[in-house]
């Protein structure tokens, strides 16, 4: 009997262990997993800033003053139209202005010999100041000559001489069709460029600034400022409304007679 109680008391003790065993395997370990993290808020699209006109420096800024002033001049001195049916009465003094006007035009004709000189000096002159030289001696003069002298030489190979060549055209604008600027408006030189859209400018026919608007896009930051600005005043100019002309005074009807 000791001995059946002895072995009872043993497997009891055995099933007691391996039932422990048993529950400390079975029972899966807790993990502590960290709560996950909040989504990150979605980045918001930053608004554009809005375009805004290009910065101007000084050098622009007083280009497009002086051409606001010239178109501003221009207006204002438009000669008024003469009145009708005023015949000028042959004066003493009048015929004395007419000869004087006559000798100042043949005073500013241009000599033949000399426009030949310089233009051989821009053709074949290989220094760039003499050729400069010869640019300055032909901004003096009027006549067609000088002037096709000075077109056939914005092609110079020296940007200097190119430079030269196109202010003397500037003060000649007048005269000139916007096409013949289509060189210097693609000349590799910016301060060529430059000066070929403020000519543009002053001339402010609807060529003109077609041929401004594609400066646009020019490489050089003072040439697209300059094209900005006479296009902004450009827009202006033709935004305005025009002032309505005052209706003329009824004139009085004569009586019928009874």
């Amino acid at each position: 009997m000791r001995g059946l109680s002895a072995a009872v008391i043993a497997g009891v003790a055995v099933l007691l262990i391996a039932g422990a065993l048993y529950l400390r395997r079975g029972t899966p370990p807790v993990e502590t997993t960290p709560p996950p993290a909040p989504p990150a808020a979605a980045a918001r699209p930053q608004p554009k800033a809005p375009p805004k006109s290009m910065e101007r420096s000084a050098r622009v800024e007083e280009r497009l003053s002086e051409l606001r002033n010239d178109f501003d001049q221009k207006q204002v001195g438009a000669a008024p139209n003469p009145a009708p049916n005023k015949r000028e009465v042959p004066t003493m003094a009048g015929g004395r202005h007419r000869e004087a006007e006559a000798s100042d035009d043949d005073a500013d004709a241009e000599d033949p010999d000399e426009m030949d000189q310089l233009k051989q000096t821009l053709l074949t002159n290989p220094d760039p100041e003499e050729r400069i030289g010869a640019v300055l001696m032909l901004t003096g003069e009027e006549g067609p000559d000088s002037l096709h002298i000075l077109l056939d030489s914005v092609n110079d190979p020296d940007p200097e001489v190119r430079l030269a060549v196109v202010e003397a055209l500037g003060d000649r604008a007048e005269e000139l069709n916007p096409s013949v600027l289509s060189g210097p408006m693609n000349d590799p030189d910016a301060e060529v460029r430059f000066e070929a859209v403020s000519i543009l400018g002053d001339m402010e026919t609807p060529e003109a600034m077609q041929m401004v608007r594609s400066a646009l896009n020019d490489q050089d930051d003072d040439v697209r400022a300059l094209a900005e600005g006479i296009l902004d005043f450009s827009d202006e100019d033709e935004n305005e409304e025009p002032v309505a002309a005052t209706p003329h005074a009824q004139q009085p009807q004569p009586r019928a007679r009874h």
